[in-house]
Parts: C-alpha cells; sequence; structure tokens
C-alpha cells in the first residue's frame, strides 16, 4: 500500500496533473465553491476575510468561495437537510468521530480517490500515507485529512495566574477532578467571579477512544484490547463520573453547564473567568499556549499536563477532513480550493487569522508572530484543526518556535491500537445508530456534568440504548471486527 501511494503520487507529479497546469482562468468557466465551514460562531468579519480568500484562488482557477459558517447546535440540522434535498454544497467537514462512516453509508459524499491524484498531488504527498491511507473506508478515501498532529491525547488545563495567585501545588500524576478538589474550594471560597471548573460534559481526561457514532462504541486505552466496550458500563468511567458529580453538588460546576450553548467552552477560553477544565492536548503544552494567543484577556496563563497516553487509532487518522459532498456541480474545483488550503500559505492564514488589520495583528516580525485585535469575531469562529493544513499557520505570540516539529514527531513511533484502521459499515444499521444516540441524548450531558445521580441516571440511559438496540449493534461490530482482526 505504502508504494502504491507513492507511484500514485510520483505518476501524478510526472504527468503534470497539478492544478496550476490546469486552471488558468482562460481553462475554466466562473464557479463558485459553496463551502459549509464548521464553527464555533458565525462571525461578523465574514464578508471581509471572503473577500480576501477569494483574491487569493480566483487567479488560479477562476472560482469563487461562498462560505456558510455553522455552529456545532447548526451542524446535522443543515448539512443533513441539504445534502440529502439535492442542494447545491461542495465541501463539508467530517470525522470518523462525526458520523464519518454514517455519512458514507448515506451517500452524502463523493469518493475522492481519483480527484486527490488528480487535483491534489502535493496535499498527498505532504499528509503522507499516515493520513491518506489511514482515513479510506474499504479503500476509498471520502475525506481529505487536515495535515496537523496524528496522535493526541487528554488531560488537564489550568488557570496558572490563579494558580500561582494562591500558590498552588500542582500535581501532574493526578487523574480525577477529585485530586483538584482543596483547591477548587480555594477558588470558591475567595473568586466569585470565577468558574472553579469549565466544563460542558467532555470528558478529554478520561481514557476513551471514541469509534462508532457519538458515544455507542469505545476501544479502551490498551493498545491490545480487541474488546469493545459501552462506555456507560466501564467501571473507571463510571467512577469518574461519580467524582463530577460530587464536583457539582459541592458548587465547582456551575449549574448552567447542563444547557450551556455551543460555544460554553469558547467563550470561557478566550476569557479566562475559569481555573480548571479539560482538553484534548499538543506536544510542548501546545493548547495551553494556543489558547492564550486566542484569548481575550491578555492577562491570563494557561498550563496544563496530560492524563491520556499517545496511541494512534482510527479516530485520529480521521480526526478532521473535508469531504465534497455528491451535491457539488463541480467537484474538481472544489477538490482545487482544498488542495490550495493545504499548499498555499496565505490561504491557510486568511482562513485561520482573517485580514492583518482588521481581524489580527502583526506583533512581531523576527521571529514573526501575530495576535488576534481585541473586538474581532473571526479568530474565535474558525477552528484551524479544520483548515487544511496547520503547518503553513503562523504562530501566535505565546507559542513555541518548535510547535510545528513537536506536532509532526506525533506522525512517527507513536503506538499504534489493535483496532487502527478499522471502520465499521453503518449501512444496514443507521436506523440503529440513530434511535441508540437519540436515547443516550436524553440522560448524556446531566450526567456527565454532573447535575444529576451518576447511577440511576446512568441505568436509565443504558436501559434506553437497549431498548433501541444497543445489544443487536454491539454484537454485530464485534463479530465484524473479529473478522477484520483475523484477516488482517
Amino acid at each position: 500500500m505504502k508504494k502504491l501511494l507513492a507511484l500514485m503520487v510520483a505518476l501524478v507529479l510526472m504527468l503534470g496533473l497539478m492544478p496550476a497546469a490546469v486552471t488558468a482562468e482562460s481553462d475554466l468557466e466562473p464557479y463558485v465553491i459553496d463551502y459549509y465551514m464548521l464553527t464555533n460562531a458565525v462571525s461578523s468579519d465574514l464578508p471581509a476575510v471572503t473577500d480576501a480568500i477569494n483574491a487569493i484562488i480566483q487567479p488560479k482557477f477562476n472560482a469563487t468561495v461562498k462560505i456558510t459558517m455553522l455552529p456545532w447546535g447548526d451542524w446535522f440540522n443543515t448539512v443533513n437537510t441539504r445534502i440529502p434535498a439535492g442542494e447545491k454544497v461542495d465541501i463539508v467537514f467530517t470525522a470518523d468521530w462525526y458520523q464519518y462512516t454514517q455519512s458514507i453509508a448515506k451517500n452524502y459524499f463523493l469518493p475522492l480517490n481519483d480527484l486527490m491524484a488528480e487535483y491534489a498531488a502535493q496535499t498527498m504527498e505532504q499528509l503522507g500515507e499516515v493520513f491518506v491511507i489511514g482515513s479510506q473506508f474499504k479503500g476509498i478515501n471520502y475525506g481529505v485529512p487536515t495535515d496537523k498532529e496524528l496522535a493526541v491525547n487528554g488531560g488537564f488545563l489550568w488557570n496558572k495566574t490563579l494558580a500561582d495567585k494562591y500558590g498552588f501545588e500542582i500535581d501532574p500524576t493526578w487523574k480525577s477532578y477529585a485530586d483538584w478538589e482543596p483547591l477548587l474550594q480555594v477558588i470558591k471560597d475567595n473568586e466569585p467571579d470565577i468558574l472553579p471548573i469549565l466544563t460542558d460534559g467532555s470528558l478529554y481526561h478520561v481514557d476513551q477512544i471514541s469509534y462508532v457514532g457519538c458515544d455507542i462504541a469505545w476501544y479502551s486505552a490498551n493498545p491490545d484490547d480487541p474488546t469493545l466496550y459501552f462506555m456507560w458500563e466501564a467501571d473507571y468511567y463510571l467512577d469518574e463520573l461519580r467524582a463530577i458529580r460530587s464536583m457539582f453538588e459541592k458548587g465547582f460546576i456551575p449549574r448552567d453547564a447542563v444547557s450551556a450553548e455551543t460555544d460554553y467552552y469558547n467563550n470561557h477560553l478566550q476569557l479566562g473567568d475559569f481555573f480548571l477544565t479539560t482538553q484534548p492536548l499538543k506536544p510542548g503544552k501546545g493548547k495551553s499556549t494556543e489558547l492564550m494567543s486566542a484569548a481575550l484577556n491578555r492577562d491570563v496563563v494557561y498550563d496544563e499536563f496530560e492524563t491520556t497516553p499517545l496511541l494512534v487509532n482510527t479516530t485520529h487518522c480521521g480526526g478532521s477532513m473535508l469531504a465534497i459532498a455528491a451535491t457539488s456541480e463541480d467537484p474538481a474545483r472544489a477538490m482545487m480550493f482544498i488542495n490550495e488550503m493545504h499548499v498555499n500559505p496565505d490561504l491557510t492564514n486568511t482562513l485561520l487569522w482573517g485580514v492583518e488589520g482588521v481581524t489580527y495583528e502583526v506583533v512581531s516580525e523576527d521571529p514573526f508572530r501575530v495576535l488576534p485585535i481585541e473586538g474581532n469575531t473571526w479568530t474565535g469562529a474558525v477552528m484551524g484543526w479544520t483548515l487544511g493544513n496547520i503547518f503553513n499557520s503562523y504562530l501566535a505570540e505565546y507559542e513555541e518556535a518548535d510547535k510545528y516539529e513537536l506536532l509532526a514527531a506525533t506522525k512517527v513511533g507513536i503506538p499504534g491500537h489493535i483496532a487502527n484502521g478499522y471502520r465499521f459499515d453503518a449501512e444496514d444499521w443507521l436506523d440503529e445508530i440513530v434511535s441508540i444516540n437519540n436515547a443516550m441524548e436524553l440522560y448524556a450531558r446531566p450526567i456527565r456534568v454532573g447535575a444529576v445521580d451518576t447511577d440511576s441516571e446512568c441505568a436509565k440511559l443504558v436501559a434506553a440504548a437497549e431498548d433501541a438496540g444497543l445489544r443487536d449493534f454491539f454484537a454485530a461490530v464485534q463479530a465484524d471486527f473479529d473478522a477484520w482482526l483475523a484477516a488482517k
């Protein structure tokens, strides 16, 4: 497979099938690319940024882009309605943890192998087989991965400014929110305007490898464990949920965490008005420095430590991708745009940072560093890890010079899970997946933020999932995986 990928790229390069060779304005009719962008919020800076993007791409392949910014809460209601309705959609976000295989089963996405070979050879070469092959479903690419770190782990992120103020001693071996209780009590007693714990129910500090659907099937962090688990029945997961329940009862978690808007994390991370949270992390304390650079509060300093191991798995290989919708009227032009997102730093940075002097400013020339302009609505709305190639992105003020070397190191030498590369064909189970997810949705968030009794509500969640077909679904996935593993 590795040789096949290399031959494909070499052949494309030899034949000169690069976008620049076929995309002069005289060669192509004008086209508008409809890009449905997953965002934290809708930005009022969109018109200015769109104009800047179009100034970059229009001379290259005679296309302009129309960006529809869709926050998390609006994504599926829009995308999963417009594509099956036959409406023109060109580019959409997808991920293994965000209905990738279900969308393939519904024929929402086009197969991209030929398009990638013809119009994105540079991108294929840069990504390498770890992403190109690792994101395939039955040998077919339905999404172009973001070029970023590969293995991702989770852990705690905290407000170091507050920790220093109170002289806290923080132990990097802590695994549970309960370990932080004495510190949280000090914050609660002395900082009335600070959230002791910021959470929307995401538990990035707990070993969990998502596999199918939302929270239906998981593998453990043991790389040699082939067993599929329902996380809501796993002892170590339930133990942490009980600890979170205790945190809620003691007032460390705000009551509005149960019903918070989808930009809940984003708002507070930018304001810095919290003490402790959990996040997916990056090497070299890359998450904390990244958040500090984007924060609206310039006085806050964050710090972090990991609690889960680095482990390559299917979810990471397909953790962030751009797909071309089956309703695209010019898939080739859509692929040209995706390729440009990967190979053109000007486009990458316009997508990520916006327009200089409008949404960001250059704060240092040597070394080159940028910062968002206070009050801009673009940099907090977009998410760099969805925008093609983060290795082309400007470094922000607090980020280390070796950030990208450290991220690249996560692509090599990291252990792989025994299930890495496996994806379940969901075509015959779409109704059950929807029913199970709907059943869990009634209970999951209140449990995860500690707003309800852990054991009784988890029992209700499991029962509801079983009524929706959980056990038959699990048996089908486990049997399919066992067969895949045996063949492998």
